[in-house]
């Protein structure tokens, strides 16, 4: 598969991921909702950078 479409399909899974990870762990951590933020955007971050890496290795 193209590369491209495969960077397009990673980045709305990723994006996806990202909003539930935003309206779930808030209400799941009550009381460390700061922290739940953070844990949704280190998620996020880490989803897309791995995302990238297998795509980019499988494409050499």
């Amino acid at each position: 598969m193209n590369p491209r479409v495969l960077e397009v399909l990673a980045a709305l899974g990723c994006l996806i991921l990202f909003i539930a990870l935003l309206v779930l762990l808030p209400a799941q951590m009550v009381g460390l909702e700061g922290l739940a933020y953070v844990i949704a955007l280190v998620a996020f971050i880490a989803t897309l950078s791995t995302a990238g890496y297998m795509i980019d290795r499988a494409a050499a």
